[in-house]
Formats: C-alpha cells, sequence, structure tokens
C-alpha cells in the first residue's frame, strides 16, 4: 500500500482533503438538525440555528467549485472523471438537503406548524433519523479521510453505511404509514411539509450510501 500511496499526485490527495472538508460541513449542520427536531427552543434559537446550515451551505458551494476546478485541472485520471464528478456532485447534494431540511423546519416553526396535533410524534421519529443519518454521514467523511490510506477500513465503513441506510429506509416507511393513517385529521400543509421532511432526510442517507460506493470504485482503481 506504502508503494501505491506514492504513485499518488498531490492532486488526488488535494481533492480528498476537500471532500473531507465539505463533510464536515454536512456533519456540523446535520447536528443542527438533530437539536431542532429536539424541540424546546424559541423563534430566536431556531432562525439562528437554521442561518448556521445557511452559512456552512455557502461554505460548502465555494469548496464544490474549488473541487471542480480541481478535476478541470487534471487532479485524477482521465478515466475516472465522470466517477469523480458524480462523486463531488453526490457529497454537495447531501449538504443541500439538510439545508433544505432546516429552512423548511424553520418556515413551518415560524407558523406554528410545531404545535399542530400529530406533528410532534412524527418530529420524534425524525429525530431518531437524523442521529442515524448523523451517523451515516460521519462514517463517509471518515470514509473519505482514511479513503488513501486504509482500504479494509474503508470497506468496513462502507458495510457500515448501508446498514444505516437499510435502517432509514425501515423508517421512513414507518414513518410514512403513520402519517397517512393520520387520515383527515391532519391538514394538508402540515401532511406536505412532513413528507418532505421524511423523504429528504431518506434521500441524505440514500446519497451516503451511493457517495460511499463510488468512494470505493475511484479509490479502488487509484491503488489497484
Amino acid at each position: 500500500m506504502s508503494l501505491l500511496r506514492k504513485l499518488l499526485t498531490s492532486g488526488e490527495e488535494k481533492l480528498f482533503e476537500k471532500l473531507v472538508s465539505h463533510m464536515d460541513l454536512s456533519v456540523k449542520s446535520m447536528y443542527i438538525v438533530t437539536e431542532l427536531m429536539k424541540g424546546g427552543l424559541t423563534l430566536n434559537q431556531v432562525e439562528s440555528m437554521v442561518i448556521d446550515v445557511i452559512t456552512n451551505e455557502k461554505a460548502g458551494d465555494k469548496i464544490t467549485a474549488e473541487l471542480i476546478n480541481l478535476v478541470s485541472k487534471g487532479a485524477v485520471p482521465l478515466a475516472l472523471l465522470g466517477d469523480i464528478e458524480f462523486l463531488i456532485d453526490k457529497i454537495d447534494d447531501i449538504l443541500d438537503l439538510i439545508y433544505f431540511i432546516a429552512t423548511e423546519y424553520g418556515r413551518a416553526f415560524r407558523v406554528g406548524l410545531h404545535k399542530k396535533r400529530h406533528i410532534n410524534d412524527i418530529y420524534n421519529d425524525l429525530l431518531k433519523t437524523s442521529m442515524i443519518a448523523l451517523k451515516a454521514l460521519e462514517s463517509l467523511q471518515e470514509e473519505l479521510s482514511i479513503a488513501l490510506k486504509d482500504f479494509s477500513k474503508l470497506q468496513r465503513l462502507n458495510d457500515r453505511i448501508d446498514i444505516y441506510e437499510d435502517k432509514v429506509d425501515e423508517q421512513k416507511s414507518r414513518m410514512l404509514d403513520k402519517l397517512y393513517s393520520f387520515g383527515d385529521e391532519i391538514d394538508a400543509i402540515t401532511f406536505n411539509h412532513l413528507v418532505e421532511m421524511i423523504r429528504s432526510l431518506d434521500t441524505i442517507v440514500d446519497s451516503c450510501e451511493d457517495a460511499s460506493h463510488l468512494v470505493i470504485r475511484v479509490v479502488s482503481s487509484l491503488l489497484y
């Protein structure tokens, strides 16, 4: 492995470093989302936390631009260009979805949706799901940090993310079943809000799984 590592270009290593920095923003933002889901916050606290997520998303856009610039300058082999570009898109999409969840929560909070019947029941389930999503994000971040150093650990982390994705799929189904069971007891605005939150969290973990598989494929091509 050490011999193969010497064959890697500084551009490839720089690319993974920037991907780790991008994932750090997603981890921080998802932690904020879990705090929002716990409830018991004032409007000022909610708005301040949402602003923090928005700030992270803007910082992520800058890193994405830097990544695209690196790739355009030949930081990776041409044969891997498609996979690397897809990986960058997936990681950027993750932060965009977390941004959406936080801003959607803030929007709903401002109009008092959090006070409506049934919503806290689903929010409690969303909290559990967001905590699994946070673990998936942390695992993906660790993957990116050790990707060019420890392929065996990379594979173990990939397996872990697959398990997280399965758990979130199960929770998504249960939450949707519960939500539909409310029937006419829930208004359309609240229903649509909760559906979007559920599906966005599910997509975040799906994207973690997709990104993890891409990392495995890219690193396998680089080192073997």
